[in-house]
């Protein structure tokens, strides 16, 4: 069972696709252990796990990613490190987060 959501699987799919093979990203989808959740106010960041991830930095940012639910737009990034995945969800906007947003049905696209 996966513990991402499925816009953020979607950002996974848009975002890490140039650095890590396909076989890896079904393997942190399936079987990534999730390790923290916060809730910024302005967006949030969810870590997980799992043994194929690189240790060294790796920042992805392109395409733009950008994620839209109840007319709260927000853009999204992931950063790999030392055997952990982060997706950072950011508000584009002035509008706040809601905390329950991860369960929204967020539409997410390339930009």
């Amino acid at each position: 069972m996966t513990v991402f959501k499925p816009h953020e699987e979607q950002v996974l799919d848009l975002l890490i696709s140039s650095v890590l093979a396909s076989e890896q990203i079904a393997a942190i989808k399936v079987k990534g252990e999730s390790i923290d959740y916060h809730h910024t106010g302005c967006g949030y960041f969810f870590s997980v796990s799992h043994p194929c991830l690189p240790q060294n930095r790796i920042v992805c940012h392109t395409p733009m990613v950008i994620g839209n639910a109840d007319g709260i737009e927000c853009t999204f990034l992931v950063f790999i490190e030392n055997g952990e995945l982060t997706i950072e969800c950011a508000t584009a906007g002035i509008d706040s987060i809601p905390l329950n947003f991860r369960d929204l049905n967020v539409r997410v696209s390339a930009a």
